[in-house]
């Protein structure tokens, strides 16, 4: 039952095509491992090519090193690579929240999603897969229906989760229930981690999924979470044709006018209201380039405008002027406007550090350093190139367990090849003469927690090639 849904999601939505590479997020949760493992079971049949991502986000401490670790193990049962990114925990002691805990919990929350989506694409770009899959359930298409519904949200916000987003975002298990998903995982004998955050009530979602969606089934209607999640379906459809007709709507109004946005005020005024908002809301995303931060008041002031008499001006959030000039609305946009701001918040550049599973024989790539790394088995007398700064020859038999590929680290110590004995790596590093702003983005491939490769510098000793060797790993890597 479990697969054939998903496999009848995955056609239904046309979510993947032969020959696509598809990058798993992988929380250790139930819903995530259920999607990697029924991903792995079909993939050979759909003809696409898998690669697990999971991120810390650096505020669980322990528990969180424990996830990565059940994730990495959880891949290498597949066979399949992995790439793990750890958020710097400073990230969220930068810019502390003062608007009270329940806020600042939101705030984090927010801010969580962000670092995550950018990590996952950025992944995704590095080993250039097609799609990128998550495991939101029906249960998780019902909370954000009740979530959005508590906030105010419009027709937009309560459409829900989407089961395609831009091409790329894919979620194969909206229509599947979050307890039949754990029961199939059971029957397979197939375990998960339970994350002590989805606990907390604090965050409004565990409120909701603890006490108000239980309330609902137990005292009014048993089947409340699937008719939400189906509510939410009926108004994703009503509001894409709704957005085609805004999208004719607003192209007909629109109007040339010294680089700004501009609508012609008669065609605007002719409109009914719900359209009025919905073209008013292109012409501030188009001036913006987006419409973080405006709300139905920001809307509805701006339509303020079209009254004769009244203010013939007002400002938006991030810089946005917009103003009433005779037949005419323009949206001006500051060229210095925060909104207008593309680049990632500040404190937040570089955020995101990154770890990689190396299959062997197999690739990997660590998207920070923009790293490619191919490893590959040969017998010492089969012909190959030298070892070099892009190349390692390693004794395959002294590699112990998977392959990890990360940066630098404070205390990492290592055995240099033909060195004097153990050394701090950034002391050797140092005595090479390595700009410290570069230390950093020097990748390290270690055998269990052992470093066997200084990529670009030196191999550690104990991982040498001697006449005893009976085979070796060819370890290569392409920068990007």
């Amino acid at each position: 039952m479990i697969p054939s849904e998903f496999l009848k999601t995955l056609e239904r939505e046309r979510m993947v095509r032969r020959g696509d590479r598809v990058l798993v997020a992988v929380s250790g949760g139930s819903d995530s491992t259920a999607l990697l493992a029924l991903f792995a079971g079909a993939a050979a049949d759909l003809g696409i090519d898998l690669h697990v991502a999971h991120l810390d986000h650096g505020w669980r401490g322990a528990a969180a090193a424990r996830d990565a670790e059940f994730v990495r193990r959880l891949a290498l049962s597949f066979r399949l690579p992995v790439t793990v990114g750890h958020v710097d925990p400073s990230v969220w002691t930068r810019r502390q929240d003062r608007r009270g805990p329940g806020r600042r919990q939101s705030s984090r929350e927010a801010r969580a999603r962000v670092l995550r989506r950018r990590f996952l694409e950025a992944t995704a770009r590095a080993i250039g897969a097609q799609r990128i899959a998550l495991g939101h359930t029906l249960d998780d298409q019902a909370e954000t229906l009740l979530m959005r519904l508590l906030r105010g949200s419009g027709r937009r916000g309560l459409g829900g989760i989407h089961p395609v987003v831009n091409g790329r975002f894919i979620r194969p298990l909206l229509p599947l229930r979050r307890a039949a998903l754990r029961a199939w995982l059971r029957r397979r004998r197939l375990r998960w981690r339970e994350d002590a955050t989805n606990r907390d009530r604090s965050l409004m979602r565990n409120r909701v999924r603890h006490r108000l969606l239980p309330l609902l089934e137990r005292e009014f209607h048993p089947a409340a979470t699937t008719t939400l999640a189906r509510a939410a379906g009926l108004l994703r459809e009503e509001e894409a044709w709704l957005e085609r007709l805004a999208a004719e709507s607003f192209a007909a109004a629109s109007k040339g006018g010294r680089g700004a946005t501009t609508l012609d005020l008669h065609l605007l005024q002719a409109m009914p209201l719900p359209l009025r908002r919905r073209v008013v809301r292109r012409a501030v995303a188009q001036a913006r380039g987006h419409l973080r931060g405006i709300g139905l008041g920001h809307v509805d002031a701006t339509l303020g405008l079209l009254a004769r008499g009244g203010a013939r001006g007002l400002d938006l959030p991030g810089g946005l002027r917009v103003a009433r000039r005779n037949d005419r609305l323009e949206f001006l946009a500051g060229t210095d406007a925060p909104g207008r701001r593309a680049g990632p918040a500040p404190g937040e550049t570089g955020a995101v550090c990154r770890e990689a599973l190396c299959p062997v024989p197999g690739a990997v790539s660590l998207p920070d350093l923009g790293l490619h790394l191919t490893a590959r088995l040969a017998r010492p007398g089969d012909r190959m190139p030298p070892p070099g700064p892009d190349r390692a020859l390693l004794d395959a038999d002294r590699v112990e367990g998977p392959l990890v590929v990360r940066p630098r680290r404070p205390g990492d110590r290592f055995v240099p090849q033909g060195g004097p004995g153990t050394r701090r790596l950034k002391s050797f590093l140092i005595d090479r003469k390595v700009p410290v702003d570069e230390r950093g983005r020097i990748p390290l491939v270690l055998s269990g927690e052992r470093i066997a490769w200084v990529v670009g510098h030196r191999i550690d000793d104990r991982f040498k090639i001697t006449p005893a060797t009976r085979r070796v790993l060819v370890l290569e890597k392409e920068t990007r």
